[in-house]
């Protein structure tokens, strides 16, 4: 440990002198703070780092700021609920998060006016109740390398943390616009691995990636990233799955994702990859159940706006993008309400073995030009039915529902093909509902939810579909 400053040593006078800076309003910071954890009762700290200007030896402050994130962390300096450290413009290499506390919050954030860049960010394995806002994650931006691995990871053991407001991109829109099929292989990987517990995700830009958010298990009995919160993110350009939960207990709620590429990574041109907008699946019977998710107000879009013209949608004609789909079940207790999925292959929602579940006000439709789309509701892969379910306000281009037992469905509407009857603009992905739409008013509220896909309040009554007229 670095030698202890004298304000340090001071104790009780040093403390008061803190507290009066930060009555005053100016930062506090510096080494009698980053040697060690904030004593009981001391005003949390305020730090700066800065690649461009800032060293390893100085005491962290807003003129005598630390060099980068990297070396902060692996210098073991430890820090107290409350304290801030602000990164300025600059790359700060690879960090790695670490330390916990019992309550309260430490806090990573860009400085004012700054996109500080890494190359990836991991939380380590005891990191807890640490959030990392407003940063920049990107190989090809912070060092112009790439990797296939996981951009920022929050491994078992890290409880409590937040990645939120942040990008998260294996390379900038202008390098990822000339990639073709291999560099795409070469080049991207999942952009969040999440395998600790009670991690949340929140209102992040996720670019050019393989994977977007990925909930992972560590153990056949389903430990691994429970209680997981996913919210708000957006994931653009990607080729295989944008979200998967492979754990009981997450939330995913109001997330989009948009513009799957059909990269097929050689030796499996006739098998490519399984790729979906969201994906549960246990593997064999030897994993416990997946139980108690959340999918609310996501919206699935294959292709819109803005695309990358060297790789194409489909791969000969097909392996385009799935929908929702829970596919090793049996599942229970699953809410699936308020979800627009607009793909181009039949298989819109698929629920394998899904149970005592809620499929209640989702939109599903096919993504123009093509033609098929369906809600799936079947038999686990052993032949047990679907039970005991609710399927109401849906509307979807056809159902498939059949082979579920002792489930109740109610005010779901059947689109066909006339979706000009039903849609503001279905030819270019708007699925807000027209004046004089057969939706509006249609639905009930036993077991809806009372506000929409928009977040935006519903009304009796209720109309059929994620969006409330």
């Amino acid at each position: 440990m670095a030698a202890i400053p004298s304000a340090r040593r001071a104790g009780r006078h040093a403390l008061v002198l803190v507290v009066s800076l930060s009555a005053l309003g100016l930062p506090v910071g510096g080494a009698a703070f980053g040697a060690e954890a904030s004593p009981v009762g001391a005003a949390a700290a305020v730090y700066y780092v800065d690649p461009a200007t800032g060293s390893s030896a100085n005491p962290g402050t807003a003129d005598r700021p630390w060099r980068t994130l990297q070396e902060v962390f692996a210098s073991g300096r430890t820090f107290g609920a409350g304290d801030v450290i602000y990164l300025r413009n600059g790359n700060h290499g690879s960090p790695v998060v670490t330390g916990g506390i019992a309550s309260g919050v430490r806090t990573v954030k860009a400085a004012p006016g700054a996109t500080p860049r890494m190359k990836t960010l991991r939380f380590a394995s005891g990191a807890s109740r640490w959030t990392v806002d407003g940063v920049l994650v990107s190989p090809q931006e912070a060092d112009g390398t790439h990797t296939t691995g996981d951009l920022v990871r929050f491994d078992a053991g890290a409880t409590h943390d937040v990645l939120q407001n942040s990008q998260v991109r294996a390379a900038g829109d202008g390098a990822a616009d000339t990639w073709y099929n291999n560099d795409w292989v070469a080049r991207s990987g999942t952009a969040v691995m999440v395998v600790g517990a009670n991690n949340q995700v929140l209102n992040n830009k996720i670019r050019n990636v393989r994977n977007g958010v990925m909930l992972e298990r560590t153990s056949q009995a389903g430990a691994g990233a429970t209680g997981a919160v996913v919210r708000g993110n957006s994931v653009d350009h990607f080729w295989e799955d944008a979200y998967r939960c492979k754990v009981s207990g997450c939330l995913l709620e109001y997330n989009s994702a948009v513009n799957s590429y059909a990269v097929v990574p050689a030796g499996t041109e006739n098998d490519p990859p399984h790729r979906d907008m969201f994906q549960s699946f246990r593997g064999d019977g030897s994993f416990t159940p997946v139980n108690d998710v959340v999918l609310r107000g996501n919206v699935f879009t294959s292709r819109k706006g803005t695309r990358y013209g060297k790789i194409p949608f489909q791969y000969n004609g097909k392996y385009t993008i799935q929908g929702i789909g829970a596919f090793d079940g049996p599942y229970r207790n699953w809410t699936i309400e308020n979800n627009v999925v607009q793909v181009e292959v039949g298989l819109a929602m698929g629920l394998y073995g899904m149970n005592d579940s809620r499929i209640v006000n989702n939109t599903v439709v096919p993504r123009y030009p093509a033609t098929d789309s369906e809600i799936r509701l079947t038999n686990q892969k052993d032949g047990t039915p679907s039970s005991g379910d609710i399927i109401r306000n849906n509307l979807a281009r056809t159902f498939n529902t059949g082979a579920a037992v002792n489930t109740q469905h109610s005010n779901n509407i059947t689109v066909g093909t006339e979706y000009s009857r039903y849609f503001a603009d279905h030819p270019g992905g708007d699925l807000h509902l027209k004046q004089g739409s057969p939706a509006v008013n249609a639905g009930t509220d036993r077991n809806a939810p009372t506000v929409d896909a928009d977040r935006k309040q519903r009304s009796a009554p209720f109309d059929v579909g994620a969006y409330e007229f």
